[in-house]
């Protein structure tokens, strides 16, 4: 600690030109962890296997089943910028992709029967849901999901309910009169 108050001392002609650049180096920063950017994020939430029975059309009272397994891939740009040229791959190409809700929108076959869904735009805080059935075929993982400006991040998606903003507000509310009553405790005990 001396030596801080050693150099401080050894500046104190140009102080104010310190504390100015302190300033401008802290607001530089705070600009810089608050900017405006894309961030991706991506996860499955629903999915459902079903089995029918289908009679052949070869042979008589023969039946054959056929597996329908239907999955929703979620991708949400949590930014506050809209993401361009965004590119979600998949391991295995669907019997038939459905994307919700329609847009322009690019699918199509690549190497090793990946399946590349691209989509010129997804906007700020707009959720994309990419439904995808498969018949008599192993489901998909996500191979990469990334757009101009970032790499996707898999997360867990639950669909919930959603309440009004009052419920949120309240929730906020108590959240914070409850932590500034631990703070209130802590002071009162040290």
């Amino acid at each position: 600690m001396q030596v801080i108050t050693d150099l401080w001392m050894a500046l104190s002609a140009i102080h104010q030109e310190v504390l100015g650049l302190a300033f401008t180096l802290i607001g530089a920063l705070v600009l810089f962890v608050f900017r405006p950017k894309v961030r991706l994020v991506f996860g499955r939430a629903n999915n459902s296997l079903n089995s029918i029975t289908v009679p052949d059309q070869h042979e008589d009272g023969e039946h054959r089943t056929t597996e329908i397994y239907v999955e929703k891939f979620f991708l949400q740009n949590t930014g506050r910028v809209a993401a361009t040229n965004v590119e979600f791959v998949l391991s295995e190409f669907p019997a038939d992709v459905r994307i919700w809700q329609p847009r322009d929108s690019e699918i199509k076959l690549v190497e090793k029967s990946n399946c590349f869904i691209r989509l010129p735009q997804v906007a700020p805080r707009e959720l994309v849901i990419i439904d995808c059935v498969y018949l008599n075929q192993r489901a998909a993982s996500v191979v990469s999901v990334k757009c101009a400006e970032t790499l996707g991040k898999e997360v867990a998606f639950f669909t919930v309910r959603r309440f009004p903003p009052t419920v949120y507000a309240a929730m906020w509310i108590l959240l914070v009169f409850g932590v500034a009553f631990i703070f209130q405790l802590l002071f009162k005990l040290i």
